[in-house]
This record gives C-alpha cells, sequence and structure tokens, in this order.
C-alpha cells in the first residue's frame, strides 16, 4: 500500500485508489483500513456516496438525509422512459405471461421469442445487422470485448472510454489514443505490425465530459487501415439523432460503424445491454461472449418494457424535444452565470470545480437545499478535473433548473469555484 494502514493519516486526503487491492496488504487488512476513508467523507456532514432512496429514480426523489423531495441531476432516465405507463404495462404483461425471469442462458433454453423481437428491434434502430441482448451494459462490453480480443490482437482506445469496456481488454494488447484525436490514430494505424485484430474503442457521448466523438473522422481512419471500430453509444442513443437512433445518426452516418454496444438502463428506461454488428459477428458471440453464454437471460420485463421504450422514442419525439428544451436552458444560465461547463454539447454537464475537498463540500450544500448532484473527484477523473455530474431529464422542470444555477451562484460565495 501507499500508507501505513495502522498510522494516523493526518491532513493527507484519502482517495478510493489508495485503497486498491495490492501486494503490501491482505484484502482482511484493506477493508478495515478503507473505515478511513468512510470517517473522511463524514467530515462533510452527508453522505456522498450509497445515499438510500425511497422513491423511484429520476428528477424528483426521496432521499435519506433530505427532507421531504429534492430536485435530482443524478439519473439517465433521460426520457423519463422508466415510469411511463405503457413502459410499466408491458413489463407487468411479460411477467404475468412468462414470470418474473428467463431462469436459464439464452443458449440452452432461456431465448425467449421477446428476446429475438427485442434484438431485430434494437439491430433496426442503430442501423445494424444483428444484435445479442446481455443482462447488464456493463456485461454486453466486458463479454464482447474478450469474447473477440487476444494475446495476438491489439486494441486502440480513448482515454475516456466506460470502465466496462476498459475491463474487458486486460487479456490483450492496449495502447492509449488520447481522447478524439482521429490523426494520431492514422498515425500508428499506419505503422507496421503483427497484429491478427485491430480494434479502436471510442464512446458516442463521453459520460463525464458529456462532447462527442469525432465519429466520422475515426470511420475514415479506422476502413483505410482495416481495423474494426467499436462505439459504445450508452449516452447517445435515444438522445442523439433526428429519430433518437444514435450519434451515429446524429453524424449522418448510421450504419457504417462496425460494431455498436449500449445499455438499456439510460434512455430505455430499463437495465440490460446489447451488442449490434454483422450477422456472422453477433452469431459468434452467441457461443463465446462469456457474460452472455454463462448468465441467465434478461427478464422478461426488462424486455418487454425496452421493447415499448423503442417504440415511444419513434413515435414521440416530443420527449426528445423537451429533453433538449432543457439542455439548451440549463446550458445558456450556466454559462451566463459563469460556470466553466467543459465541451459539453449533451444532457451530461460537466460543472467544473477542479478540486476534490471543494466538490464534496458543494454538493453538500447542494443537498442541504433539496437538491441532489454527484461530485465527482479523484481516481473517477483526474484532481484538477473534479466537477459536478449534472444530468438533466426531459421529465425536469424549468423551476428546478432555475433553482440549481441560483444555488450554485449562492453557493460560489463561500466556497469559489
Amino acid at each position: 500500500m501507499d500508507f501505513d494502514l495502522h498510522k494516523n493519516m493526518g491532513n493527507k486526503p484519502l482517495t478510493l485508489r489508495d485503497f486498491n487491492i495490492s501486494q503490501s496488504a491482505n484484502i482482511v487488512e484493506v477493508a478495515e483500513g478503507f473505515q478511513t476513508y468512510i470517517d473522511q467523507q463524514s467530515i462533510y456532514g452527508v453522505k456522498s456516496y450509497w445515499i438510500e432512496s425511497t422513491s423511484n429514480v429520476g428528477s424528483v426523489m426521496t432521499l435519506e438525509g433530505i427532507g421531504g423531495v429534492a430536485s435530482a441531476f443524478i439519473s439517465n432516465d433521460y426520457l423519463g422512459l422508466s415510469q411511463h405507463p405503457a413502459t410499466k404495462m408491458a413489463g407487468i404483461k411479460a411477467i404475468e405471461k412468462y414470470g418474473t425471469g428467463a431462469c436459464a442462458a439464452q443458449a440452452i433454453g432461456g431465448y425467449l421469442d421477446i428476446h429475438s423481437e427485442l434484438e431485430r428491434k434494437i439491430a433496426s434502430f442503430v442501423g445494424q445487422e444483428e444484435a445479442i441482448l446481455f443482462s447488464s451494459g456493463f456485461g454486453a462490453n466486458t463479454g464482447f470485448l474478450r469474447a473477440i480480443l487476444g494475446k495476438r490482437d491489439v486494441v486502440y482506445v480513448d482515454a475516456f472510454i466506460h470502465k466496462s469496456a476498459s475491463s474487458g481488454i486486460v487479456g490483450t494488447n492496449v495502447k492509449n489514443i488520447g481522447h478524439n484525436n482521429p490523426d494520431y490514430l492514422d498515425d500508428i494505424l499506419n505503422r507496421p505490425h503483427m497484429y491478427n485484430t485491430r480494434a479502436v474503442i471510442i464512446d458516442g457521448v463521453y459520460s463525464q465530459d458529456g462532447d462527442l466523438s469525432m465519429l466520422p473522422q475515426y470511420i475514415d481512419v479506422c476502413k483505410r487501415h482495416n481495423a474494426i471500430l467499436v462505439m459504445d453509444d450508452a449516452h447517445g442513443i435515444g438522445v442523439m439523432g433526428t429519430n433518437g437512433s444514435g450519434t451515429a445518426e446524429h453524424f449522418g452516418v448510421l450504419g457504417q460503424v462496425d460494431v455498436i454496444t449500449g445499455t438499456f438502463s439510460k434512455s430505455f428506461g430499463c437495465v440490460g445491454g446489447f451488442v449490434a454488428g454483422s450477422h456472422k459477428l453477433i452469431q459468434y458471440l452467441r457461443y463465446y461472449a462469456d457474460t452472455n453464454v454463462f448468465s441467465a437471460a434478461i427478464s422478461p420485463q426488462a424486455t418487454a418494457s425496452v421493447s415499448k421504450a423503442i417504440d415511444l422514442i419513434r413515435e414521440c419525439p416530443e420527449l426528445r424535444k423537451k429533453l433538449w428544451d432543457n439542455v439548451g436552458y440549463l446550458r445558456e444560465r450556466l454559462i451566463c452565470s459563469g460556470f466553466d461547463i467543459g465541451h459539453s454539447v449533451s444532457p451530461i454537464f460537466p460543472i467544473m470545480v477542479r478540486d476534490n475537498d471543494k466538490v464534496y463540500k458543494i454538493a453538500a450544500e447542494l443537498q442541504k437545499r433539496a437538491i441532489f448532484v454527484s461530485g465527482i473527484a479523484y481516481p473517477a477523473v483526474r484532481t484538477k478535473e473534479a466537477r459536478l455530474r449534472v444530468s438533466i431529464l426531459a421529465s425536469h422542470e424549468k423551476w428546478q433548473l432555475d433553482h440549481l444555477v441560483n444555488s450554485l451562484c449562492e453557493i460560489r460565495k463561500s466556497i469559489p469555484f
């Protein structure tokens, strides 16, 4: 470990990185020492993590430590479909017909007709030939990447890909290509190599900064060098594009990305994940993606609710319009008030604080004003990039956005940022 678990830490601020497993302490010692970090968090007067909710997770929540209800800016339910009567009813009907779970892996009998229907729907929606379902978005990325990349392959990754993708590439050769730098990728792909498969992983919309990938340029580079382009569009699907089909539709390149992965826990308002690509690739994954083959199938309720959510995204553009109205309104208010929101062009707003201690104090002050916002600090982001992560939904009302900005302006008087 970087420190002695049994000594007083003094004024040194601890981070989650300090308690990663290591060669110098066993897990029992590490877990015991971790209490020091929990105690440190208590100095802010409110909990920063693992806050219990007694309501749905949306734009308004009932939370421990906050009297009454709070305006919440932590959910990824961008279109509010987790609470839509039609998605709820679809899930209820699926439970009545199929029960509460498939209770088997899809490969050995847990493959329901509604699974097959959803595969066809999501593949068509994102412009791909075929898709395979997973019980989580995390499992979709990890299982897919472990299935296609080995010791004789290489993957080039954007610096800000999701943990689910980086967890799937531990068994292959990995090269970091910085962030949104297709020119650098072009240069390194042009070099001689002895790899079997070369893959490139990017996000459509980046989950912390809220910026978009330079997707058209990456498509050109990957085609020129015969590299497989993988885009995790978890935060783009349902939000970006004229019909909500995602970042590829936004850029007018639907059908030109080799593989698109995503989750059902954001715009679809549910849980689960998928990988969409060519028929032959998906057929291969049905036998080799371990997080599908060795995991019970996604539940009937989730499957039916997501299927109905796709229908609603297609049929109800007013939901997306309300979301983007809210995004535009908050962006203007934050910029006019002098807050740094980086390069965000999505419903994800990083309100930059650039101080690990201050970000928790500000989040605590917001909780006192019945506003729930996540403070993001090292090691999730670099120390000088600590921020409040604000997620905007179609279900937010203008008064909530005003309350947030007015509260930040007030807090800034005592905690400058």
